[in-house]
């Protein structure tokens, strides 16, 4: 899963696109110009441009490699537009193109003003033998500090074989006004209390001004007739907050409707919700805080990605502060999920690759009826076992495959009503788009050796996108990217998080709203790469979890929590409230020293350091000498 951003090592024309017409010049590689294909760079002799061997006939990128190490691609710089996001293209055909990475693909990526890689977009691509097959993508918003932007199809590194691109484009991928419409609800069900519901909107400023435009709920009242609500719209939501109680029983459409400064109705989208006399008996699901319930009771899931479960090495997982995992091979065996239930180890079930057509599909598995039944069986044999805590549904799919990803998730509740759906992206500037298809949600910053901080800025992004409606269980760093590099230079250049960083980024996440972490990945810590030994690295991640795990009583905590102001972006605040007493989590994201110095939005009679450093209070101001990359949780005792 995780080797999806590339270090992408080409040479690059240097033509910009034009200020009008397509933003890809030649993409079908038609325009020659003496002898040399317009727009595009040549990379030797495996990368040609043939003629004849595009889609019609036409001219096409030619790619024919024996060397696995080799890895170079033609390029073509490109002009994009910040905060704007684009869809791109390309169309690929294969023939025996073998390796372990995805295929023959395209990516776009951008440099900040020093020349610098900031990131990019990418996405699966085409192995084996596969007539021709589109292959498309849609970048974030692009970053406001991007200079230069290029596009390039290519093959991934490692794969040998051959491969040929044609009609290659770039084009603005204009968002919808409205983007759907969702409930704080687990599931859309409530039997009681408030509900809020959230518009995710993108209006243009000149479109759309407000507050002449505006948004209104439309949904059925208890009385039976038709109620209208107005929305508050702030940057990317539309709110609205009713009591239960107010809608009429059973399932109804709630609609969001978006009206234009002169009454004309736009936009609009549906939330299908549920009042019910009584909430349904369910193995797992959300409360109003976030936090996973499993058999009635709050639980906090701590766990690491796994690639199957082994016997041979369960029993030192199970010895550890784990209390779940996630194997990518799941249990076929009943066996093997008895062995973690009976370690109170929960399992969150993958089925992330049942998509016909992808990478790594189940042998069989080639249309979308293999794809139901394949999960129906899976679903059948494990939904009521005891040891399952969610099905793990994707793992950093394109949002070009949303269509699938969606029905996915409804198949999963249709199937097992009673355990929610989690997936991972590394996508997280897009989590609003991915929204219909999840329950639970989580990223995975991978920034060591660049620095932790991104597991605050990712975390944040991902809590934004979701709107603060649904959990967020996230994906930290545990891993050596050295273990995913071929040779012994780039294994060099990498190393695994210290143990300080490990412990920043765990608590950068929960600070930032996770209510769950698994960390990647237990199977990586057995490969040792640049010699440090598994009981080295093993050790550090228990000493990390078996922190977090003794806090855990007040992560789960509901209690009246204070409110913190004054805090810069360098750290990271959360707050608890438990038995009367209040809890501050405050982490530096940074790794030099940081003395904190917060508000509190009441004044307390005493402060006690819980972890991390010894703090001061003076009424309603807290302050604390951080350590480089330091947590510290403080206990708030009430006058």
């Amino acid at each position: 899963m995780k080797a999806s951003l590339l270090a992408c090592a080409a040479g690059l024309a240097a033509c910009a696109c034009a200020a009008e017409g397509p933003i890809v010049r030649n993409g079908g590689f038609e325009d020659v110009k003496g002898g040399q294909t317009v727009g595009w760079n040549a990379v030797g002799r495996r990368y040609v441009y043939a003629d004849g061997a595009g889609r019609s006939g036409t001219r096409a990128l030619a790619f024919e490699n024996d060397d696995p190490k080799f890895y170079s691609f033609p390029g073509q710089r490109i002009e994009l537009k910040a905060g704007k996001t684009y869809k791109y293209e390309v169309w690929v055909r294969t023939e025996n193109l073998k390796g372990d990475e995805s295929g023959a693909s395209i990516c776009i990526e951008w440099s900040g003003p020093d020349g610098k890689w900031l990131g990019g977009s990418y996405t699966s691509g085409v192995k084996g033998t596969k007539d021709w097959t589109r292959v498309e993508g849609v970048t974030q918003p692009i970053p406001a500090n991007a200079r230069s932007f290029r596009v390039s199809p290519y093959v991934r590194k490692g794969l040998t074989g051959k491969a040929w691109f044609d009609d290659i484009s770039v084009t603005p991928y204009v968002r919808p006004p409205v983007m759907g419409l969702y409930s704080s609800a687990y599931r859309n069900v409530a039997a009681s209390g408030p509900v809020t519901f959230k518009a995710a909107v993108s209006l243009d400023a000149d479109e759309y001004p407000l507050p002449a435009t505006r948004g209104v709920l439309r949904y059925t009242g208890a009385d039976g007739t038709r109620h209208e609500t107005a929305t508050v719209i702030a940057g990317d939501e539309a709110t609205a907050t009713l009591d239960v109680a107010a809608l009429a029983p059973g399932k109804q459409d709630v609609a969001f409707v978006l009206v234009k400064g002169d009454g004309k109705e736009v936009a609009s989208a549906i939330c299908p919700f549920t009042r019910v006399a009584q909430m349904p008996a369910r193995a797992v699901w959300f409360d109003e805080f976030g936090r996973t319930i499993v058999n009635g009771q709050p639980f906090f899931p701590l766990g690491m990605y796994w690639g199957g479960v082994t016997t041979n090495k369960f029993e030192i997982y199970a010895k550890g502060p784990f209390n779940c995992l996630m194997p990518y091979a799941s249990p076929t065996s009943k066996d093997l999920m008895d062995l973690c239930h009976a370690h109170g180890v929960k399992v969150i079930y993958s089925v992330k690759d049942v998509f016909s057509g992808t990478h790594w599909a189940p042998k069989g598995v080639n249309t979308e009826a293999d794809e139901v039944a394949y999960i129906t069986a899976r679903v059948s044999k494990f939904k009521d076992h005891p040891a399952l805590l969610a099905w793990y549904l994707n793992d950093e799919l394109p949002l070009s495959m949303l269509p699938r990803l969606s029905a996915r998730r409804d198949l999963l509740e249709r199937l097992d009503p009673g355990h929610p759906g989690w997936v991972v992206l590394y996508q997280y500037t897009q989590i609003a788009d991915y929204m219909p298809s999840f329950d639970v949600i989580g990223t995975d910053p991978y920034p060591i050796p660049r620095p932790a901080a991104m597991a605050s800025t990712w975390t944040r992004a991902t809590r934004k996108g979701t709107m603060g409606l649904k959990p967020l269980w996230q994906v930290p760093q545990a891993f050596d990217w050295a273990a995913y590099k071929k040779t012994p230079e780039e294994k060099k250049k990498n190393r695994a998080p210290t143990e300080a960083e490990l412990r920043s980024m765990c608590w950068q996440c929960i600070a930032c709203g996770a209510n769950g972490l698994v960390m990647y990945s237990w199977f990586d810590l057995w490969k040792e790469p640049n010699g440090v030994p598994f009981a080295q690295r093993w050790a550090e991640v228990c000493r990390v979890g078996q922190e977090i795990k003794e806090q855990i009583p007040v992560l789960l905590a509901t209690g009246p929590a204070p409110s913190v102001s004054g805090a810069p972006d360098e750290l990271a605040v959360r707050t608890w409230g438990k038995d009367g007493a209040a809890y501050v989590l405050v982490v530096n994201t940074t790794d030099k020293p940081f003395t904190a110095s917060l508000t509190l939005s009441e004044p307390f009679a005493a402060a006690q350091r819980v972890i991390g450093p010894e703090p001061k209070l003076v009424g309603a101001s807290l302050g604390l000498a951080l350590a480089p990359l330091e947590p510290a949780l403080v206990r708030l005792t009430r006058k």
